[in-house]
């Protein structure tokens, strides 16, 4: 069986975009190059990979057995290229992922990192939700991720590293004005602000709020971190942030007295080291070596979550 490279590659990026366009788009090809390079494929293995839907595409049950291969191969293709240049400067693109909370903390300060250590490195950032970052690193969609997480037990399956970074500090911060009123003023609602369901940041403050309250509240996803804090700002609800104290007063917030700062645990993943090539080595050791980012004033380092609450 003649397959090529490129048409595996072009078929990994539209299963993984699930349209033509984006994929083209992100390839630099023609919209009816991608399109031929597919049906050459199916013609080959005979099989259709793809099901057209009026927005999109849906990959059919070949197709997904096709993608899992395609990713391996395209991986196995990336580590010969790092085998092959084991001396002299590192080069190439890295996929690193990272949920929501980290990728705007952590990994601006990589990109500007990395340009300024590796500039034949191209840091190619991914956003992944901590339960999806294994499977990310398995399929090849990303070389890298980095994730938090208040309980990883089982997140993470055998053939993946999860190597512990510095922990993610977190302040509970609302307007000035929600930060003074009583959380036990039963004339407001209380509303706790998360990026999305799949985010972990927000459960330290709700299961204080239930369990030294004893007060049920709604949880708003506001999308992203940037809309969290927007939220926050305008007094819709409680957030947890990585915002050092003396950056607060800026953004309008306020840390709120008598809830729980938090630590969560944070992983760098990836496939075992033999396996990666001398880019992806050299931005896991970047993200091993940045510095920890500052902390909120009064979280005492190290305690479990259970210990941190502080009035």
């Amino acid at each position: 069986m003649d397959l090529s490279i490129h048409q595996l590659r072009t078929f990994r990026e539209v299963a993984r975009q699930g349209s033509v366009t984006r994929a083209a788009r992100n390839l630099g090809y023609a919209q009816s190059s991608i399109t031929g390079h597919i049906k050459s494929l199916e013609t080959k293995l005979g099989y259709p990979l793809l099901k057209r839907l009026p927005h999109g595409v849906r990959l059919t049950q070949h197709g997904e057995i096709v993608r899992d291969y395609a990713e391996r191969i395209m991986l196995t293709i990336q580590e010969m290229n790092g085998a092959l240049q084991p001396q002299g400067e590192a080069e190439g693109r890295v996929a690193v992922g990272a949920d929501p909370v980290l990728m705007e903390q952590r990994l601006g300060r990589l990109i500007r990192e990395a340009r300024y250590r590796y500039p034949k490195v191209t840091v190619s950032p991914r956003q992944v939700s901590v339960h999806d970052a294994a499977e990310s690193v398995t399929r090849g969609e990303t070389q890298l991720a980095v994730v938090a997480f208040e309980d990883g037990t089982g997140m993470f399956p055998d053939g993946l590293v999860a190597e512990k970074l510095p922990p993610l500090t977190l302040a509970p911060v609302a307007s000035p004005t929600l930060a003074a009123t009583p959380v036990t003023d039963s004339a407001r609602p209380l509303r706790v602000l998360t990026v999305s369901a799949d985010c972990t940041c927000h459960l330290p403050l709700v299961a204080a709020l239930r369990s030294r309250y004893g007060v049920d509240v709604s949880v708003i996803e506001a999308g992203s971190v940037g809309g969290v804090r927007e939220l926050a700002r305008a007094g819709y609800g409680l957030a947890m942030l990585p915002a050092p104290d003396d950056s607060l007063a800026a953004q309008g917030l306020q840390v709120v007295p008598g809830m729980p700062h938090a630590e969560l645990d944070v992983r760098l993943v990836y496939s075992r080291p033999d396996h990666l090539g001398r880019a992806a080595r050299s931005i896991a050791e970047l993200i091993r070596r940045m510095p920890q980012p500052a902390t909120t004033a009064g979280v005492p380092g190290g305690a479990a979550l259970g210990d941190m609450l502080v009035s």
